[in-house]
Order: C-alpha cells, then sequence, then structure tokens
C-alpha cells in the first residue's frame, strides 16, 4: 500500500510519479494502492496492464523476488490476496527468464497465513505444468472479461493508481504507448 505516502515508509517517494533518476529512470516502478483492501482481481490485473508488459520487454536474464506476502489477506498490509493468487502470480513470473525466478522470503507477520502463502508459491516454483497453468489462467481471465477493459472490473482507486503509473512508464516502455492512446 502507499495511501498516498502515509503508510510504511511514509515516503511520497514510494509513489507512482516516481520513476527512478540517472541510470535508473524508467525502471522504477512504484504502483501506489491508496485505498485498503486490494485483492487478487487488482494484483492480477497490475499484473496483466502493466509488471508484465514491462518484465516481458526488459527481458531479464534472471528474476528476483522479494517475497513479502504483508498483501495477504488478514496480514497487516490491510489487502485481501489469497495464497491461489500468489501462486498464479508465480506462475506468470516463471514465463520470464526461462524460468529461473529466486524468492526471497521478507515479509508476512500473521504464521498462520505467512504458511499457506509461502506453501503455494514453493508448488507453483516447482510445478513442471506452471506455463501450461498459466496460459490456460490467463485465456480463463481473459474469456470471463468478455468485451470489458478490465480496469473497469477492480477497484476505482486501484485502477486509477495502474493508470498513473502507465502514463508516467510510457515514455520509458514501447509495451505501454499503445496503453496510454
Amino acid at each position: 500500500r502507499f495511501d498516498n505516502g502515509n503508510f510504511f515508509p511514509f515516503s511520497k517517494d514510494a509513489g507512482p510519479r516516481i520513476a527512478g533518476n540517472g541510470d535508473g529512470e524508467g525502471r522504477n516502478v512504484n504502483v501506489g494502492w491508496n485505498d485498503k483492501r486490494m485483492g487478487d482481481d487488482e494484483y492480477l490485473v497490475v499484473f496483466e496492464k502493466l509488471l508484465m508488459p514491462i518484465a516481458t520487454e526488459f527481458d531479464p536474464d534472471l528474476v528476483l523476488v522479494s517475497a513479502g506476502f504483508d498483501a495477504a489477506k488478514g496480514d497487516m498490509g490491510d489487502c485481501n490476496v489469497t495464497p491461489e493468487c500468489f501462486s498464479r502470480l508465480t506462475r506468470q513470473l516463471k514465463t520470464l527468464a526461462g524460468g529461473k525466478v529466486v524468492c526471497a522470503l521478507e515479509g508476512g507477520y500473521v504464521r498462520s497465513i505467512l504458511c499457506k502463502c509461502v506453501e503455494s508459491v514453493v508448488l507453483a516454483l516447482l510445478d513442471g505444468a506452471s506455463d501450461d497453468k498459466c496460459k490456460d489462467e490467463t485465456k480463463s481471465f481473459y474469456k470471463n472479461l468478455g468485451d470489458k477493459d478490465m480496469l473497469d472490473c477492480i477497484d476505482s482507486s486501484a485502477a486509477k493508481s495502474i493508470r498513473e503509473t502507465i502514463a508516467v512508464h510510457s515514455q520509458y516502455w514501447q509495451c505501454l504507448k499503445k496503453s496510454c492512446k
């Protein structure tokens, strides 16, 4: 969460308009949730509309994940992300870098919730059929949307944050240029 800089670490530098500086300009991508209770739909949409297109264009050799689970439903981040969603997001990351993904546990504070989230991510990392599952999940996701814009199907505050981040980063990433038209 960002809450306009009023959530830990209480910095405006974590906002969606901050894109890095110097050699890192355009490489710092912040999606600042400004409301509580963002859940699976919001996280899946931000991955689909913003994060995975940038990651695919960047074409990393290795994906390093600071795997915090504060966003898990019932944890201190006041979000509603399920273990199943963390698994889906992990499967998406495995489509990058030839599947070379390293996750380092860095957060999540309610042990009973943390255990389920970590288990779902580890199972996704070990699953040899992740690519096929990811394709099926993405196809199902788009089928369920029909003709609707996915940003119109999620929390309006989350959609605003995603649009704002796309607008800032469209100058750095080809994949986002069409999103701003």
